[in-house]
């Protein structure tokens, strides 16, 4: 469970999504409310360090069905697309398809 965020960190946060819809830069922004753009920069890594964090829980496997059918022994499923074998890959290749599946 992720704990509750601060009235700080909802402040800086709606600062930072009103800076987006600015018509020009972050600087600009800050500027134009007296902020100094270093306290914008710095609230705007410390979320996305945060945003980061929740990525690496991400899984690692891609889900594997087997087919009761004889034309496939294995169906992976990444997105889109669909790749059929009718016998098991090599290990190797497996683990790196889902680890470059995973990047994306």
């Amino acid at each position: 469970m992720m704990p509750a965020i601060t009235s700080k960190q909802q402040y800086w946060s709606e600062q930072l999504q009103q800076a987006d819809a600015y018509d020009g830069s972050l600087a600009e922004y800050a500027q134009a409310l007296n902020i100094p753009a270093q306290t914008l920069y710095r609230w705007r890594s410390y979320f996305k360090q945060s945003t980061a964090g929740k990525d690496k829980t991400k899984a690692l496997f891609t889900q594997i069905i087997t087919s009761p059918t004889p034309d496939a022994c294995v169906k992976l499923q990444v997105g889109k697309v669909r790749i059929q074998f009718v016998r098991l890959p090599d290990p190797q290749w497996l683990a790196a398809f889902i680890t470059t599946s995973n990047e994306t």
